[in-house]
């Protein structure tokens, strides 16, 4: 594994759980403190665990006898510390924390009382995206889907009437059509942060957004999407893009635009359609060229609906409000994700 020892030392400190899982603890240690300047260099990590202080020394690289020295020499310092009152009491116990390494190598290490702790580079990292990492970065299980609506404004003539009744069999009777459109209708709105609903029952409401959204519609065209509405969904789905599927499909349509467009501008349709399918998530569900193409139609759709992009019959262009709100979304998804991670 070719990795900086940094990277899995900040990630053994983020997560106490971690440690204690590696080293077969009964309970979480404490860290103390990181990179602790001594008189014989820097010392990696040092934890208290019940009565102990554990001095941790992370190596990446194959074992070197240099090692057993560097910790015992950490070792001898902060026993200094302890008996100048710099340090809190207890046993100093010194783990040298290494990748696999021979039989030989252990007992030479342990010869020397340090105790050899193994780890595997692969397991913390697979820990790191999976506990760490992909409660945020929920696109790896959030994918786009395909609800039957192709322009958002097709969910105005039944969000207007919510003011006559929250009832959803009452609500099909007024709007017409079957009730799978209703509920087409319903789950998209839902999903655009606009509605609140149960999907086993029949009260449906509007949320603060949606109330916004029925406030700023077109006196006079009400069956198309007014500039304010389309304002209040852009925002919204640029500061929540992992909120929804389908708030996750706009975002990633035209983050896919801004992507391509390094490389060829217009932006090809055809090379969209493959392009978006990967990035995604939905190339496996979306295998077949007309489904691909239906995938990317739809959510080119939302997004031109919102002034985020236009298209013609062969190519995607990005507006100056899509070019502004990718960047505004990678900036807003940055911030999240370090004060998430707690990294500085």
């Amino acid at each position: 594994m070719e990795i900086r020892e940094k990277q899995i030392e900040d990630i053994l400190v983020s997560s106490p759980s971690l440690v204690q899982k590696t080293f077969g603890l009964d309970e979480e240690p404490r860290l103390i403190g990181r990179q602790i300047a001594v008189p014989s260099g820097r010392l990696d990590m040092l934890y208290t665990y019940q009565k102990d202080l554990f001095l941790i020394e992370l190596k990446v690289a194959t074992f070197q006898k240099k090692f057993i020295q560097q910790v015992l020499d950490y070792k001898k310092d902060l026993q200094k510390f302890q008996v100048q009152g710099k340090l809190v009491g207890g046993d100093i116990v010194p783990f040298l924390l290494m990748p696999r390494t021979s039989n030989n190598n252990r007992n030479e290490i342990e010869s020397h009382g340090v105790i050899l702790q193994e780890y595997n580079p692969e397991d913390i990292l697979s820990f790191f995206y999976s506990e760490r990492l992909r409660p945020i970065t929920t696109f790896s299980e959030l994918k786009p889907v395909d609800v039957g609506i192709w322009n958002i404004h097709l969910v105005n003539k039944f969000i207007y009437e919510l003011k006559q009744t929250n009832s959803i069999e009452e609500l099909r009777q007024i709007v017409g059509g079957s009730s799978k459109t209703l509920y087409n209708k319903i789950r998209f709105a839902n999903e655009l942060g606009l509605l609140n609903w149960t999907k086993s029952g029949d009260y449906i409401s509007l949320t603060r957004l949606g109330e916004q959204y029925v406030e700023a519609k077109d006196k006079y065209l009400v069956d198309t999407l007014s500039e304010d509405q389309a304002k209040l969904l852009k925002d919204y789905v640029m500061q929540n893009p992992y909120d929804s599927c389908i708030n996750l499909g706009i975002a990633s349509m035209v983050e896919c635009v801004f992507t391509l467009a390094k490389t060829t501008y217009p932006v090809p349709l055809e090379q969209l359609e493959q392009y978006f399918a990967t990035y995604s998530g939905k190339s496996l569900d979306w295998q077949t060229p007309r489904a691909r193409m239906y995938g990317a139609k739809m959510y080119s759709n939302y997004a031109i609906d919102l002034g985020l992009l236009a298209k013609n019959d062969n190519s995607v262009y990005l507006t100056p409000e899509g070019f502004k709100f990718v960047i505004q979304m990678q900036l807003h998804k940055s911030l999240k994700l370090m004060n998430y991670l707690n990294i500085n």
